[in-house]
């Protein structure tokens, strides 16, 4: 039982990764594991602590901080790269 809640949360993180520059929706990981949205959300937070929407917007916002800190890019470009609609919600996002 715990190695299938394993497996699902790899399978959800590998498409988290895959997709961190696109839009993505509970529907979107459910199929990626196979299972109802709601039971994939569940999983995922029993085993990470966060849901999944917290888990992605996480490794979004340290990825930007990462570009922001060795290309020096438009702030902007880097907020619409990491799926914000604006560089006012991205840069609120950091605090």
């Amino acid at each position: 039982m715990i190695r299938d809640k394993i497996a699902t949360v790899s399978k959800i993180q590998d498409y988290l990764k895959a997709h961190i520059n696109d839009p993505v929706s509970l529907y979107d990981l459910a199929q990626s594991c196979g299972l109802s949205p709601w039971h994939t959300s569940r999983v995922f937070k029993e085993l990470t602590g966060k849901n999944p929407f917290e888990y992605i917007r996480a490794i979004r916002l340290s990825r930007a901080a990462l570009k922001l800190r060795d290309e020096n890019p438009k702030v902007i470009d880097v907020a619409l790269d990491f799926v914000f609609d604006s560089h006012e919600g991205f840069t609120r996002a950091f605090f």
